[in-house]
């Protein structure tokens, strides 16, 4: 069965719920830069699978050319940087907050699959239990 995307201020909304944002704007910025960041960090099949569960807005978001993976601290880090006066520990509340109502949208057979694709430390971010990994 396919899935129609939710809307864009869906999206946004369920980011505002779960970071417990006081307004949608700060919730629609913090979902844009987290996206824009994530979005390189993406190999081509997963960020396709990915794009089809959301809003055409979240989709365009993703649409980077991919970049070899780096550690979830340097990403959290980056998503900092790009927040004006975000520390690290804020931007890792902003990116959690994303990227589980992104792992809500994908399913977990979608996020699974990005997740495994990523370094160690990004499953907690998509609220996931951080697995051990065969060497």
């Amino acid at each position: 069965m396919i899935r129609t995307p939710e809307p864009w201020p869906h999206l946004v909304a369920r980011v505002k719920r779960t970071g417990q944002y006081l307004t949608t704007a700060e919730a629609e910025k913090i979902t844009r830069t987290t996206l824009t960041t994530l979005a390189p960090l993406l190999p081509t099949p997963e960020r396709t699978a990915l794009t089809r569960t959301l809003p055409p807005e979240a989709a365009t978001l993703l649409a980077a050319p991919p970049q070899p993976p780096y550690g979830a601290a340097e990403f959290v880090t980056k998503v900092a940087a790009r927040l004006d006066n975000t520390t690290p520990d804020t931007a890792r509340w902003h990116v959690t907050s994303v990227l589980t109502a992104l792992a809500h949208y994908a399913g977990p057979t979608v996020t699974n699959r990005i997740v495994a694709q990523l370094p160690q430390g990004y499953a907690l971010l998509f609220g996931r239990a951080e697995l051990m990994r065969k060497p």
